[in-house]
């Protein structure tokens, strides 16, 4: 089925959002300032030996330092931002009653929910796009390669990708849109710092999948330049878990109706 038609619904909905303005305006002011933040603390550590040697750092390493800082930065603060740019796309429609009008077209649950995907995704890839200054300087004035950062924002991609599956998942469990943004941000926080568990004591089986379900552990090689498989199939299973635990959300939700 195509679902170009409810994409582009989607995404003509979001331009009429004032929300979501507020939201893209939000995340490139803070994204920025932190940005800023980090090359002047890394400034100061190239100018400064002493201060290098008060902070233990005596060799400085630009893809740690800035590199990645600046993409662990806006891994977290898409935490808080994608919640708002998931929590109407089924939760309003449940509550306005269009989302059995829209049920009634030739559309299968996959299709609506892919479709919503998509145009959350890609509004998500065009807010990461408006940012892409910062990868302009990073390469001007620093001394990474190409080849590092590419990677990094395939991860930050992947991420970008999970974050919207769990944000849309969280879409189909209430009418209520800012109960969606809680359950999201609630959600995507505790797989951020589920990973801490396995820092404490003795690593357990249990602080073992801990780790293994943190999407900052899965993140940060990607930060780093570092490409590995097992963190790529991380996020596209988290990703396709969370679409299809939605499709069966909207399914067990029309068998009590």
């Amino acid at each position: 089925m195509n679902i170009r038609p409810i994409v582009t619904r989607e995404l003509r909905s979001y331009l009429t959002s004032p929300s979501i303005f507020v939201a893209v305006a939000a995340f490139l002011f803070l994204s920025g300032f932190l940005f800023y933040g980090t090359m002047s603390d890394y400034a100061d550590l190239s100018a400064n030996a002493e201060y290098r040697r008060q902070m233990g750092f005596e060799v400085l390493n630009y893809t740690k330092h800035v590199v990645g800082q600046v993409f662990f930065a806006i891994n977290l603060l898409l935490v808080f931002i994608i919640p708002i740019l998931t929590m109407r796309l089924i939760a309003e429609e449940r509550k306005s009653g269009t989302f059995e009008v829209l049920r009634s077209l030739p559309f299968s649950d996959w299709d609506i929910v892919l479709a919503k995907f998509t145009a959350c995704f890609l509004l998500t890839l065009i807010l990461v796009a408006l940012n892409s200054y910062q990868i302009l300087v990073m390469l001007r004035f620093g001394s990474t390669e190409f080849l590092v950062i590419l990677v990094a924002t395939l991860g930050m991609i992947l991420t970008a990708a999970a974050y919207v599956s769990i944000g849309l998942f969280a879409s189909s469990l209430t009418e209520s849109q800012i109960t969606a943004a809680i359950i999201a941000c609630v959600a995507l926080l505790a797989l951020w710092l589920i990973g801490d568990i396995g820092s404490i004591g003795s690593m357990s089986i249990l602080n073992r999948i801990a780790q293994g379900l943190s999407l900052r552990i899965h993140s940060e090689p990607f930060s780093r330049g570092v490409l590995r498989i097992d963190d790529v199939a991380y996020f596209v299973l988290i990703t396709y878990s969370f679409l299809f635990m939605t499709v069966r959300s909207l399914e067990l939700n029309r068998n009590k109706i």
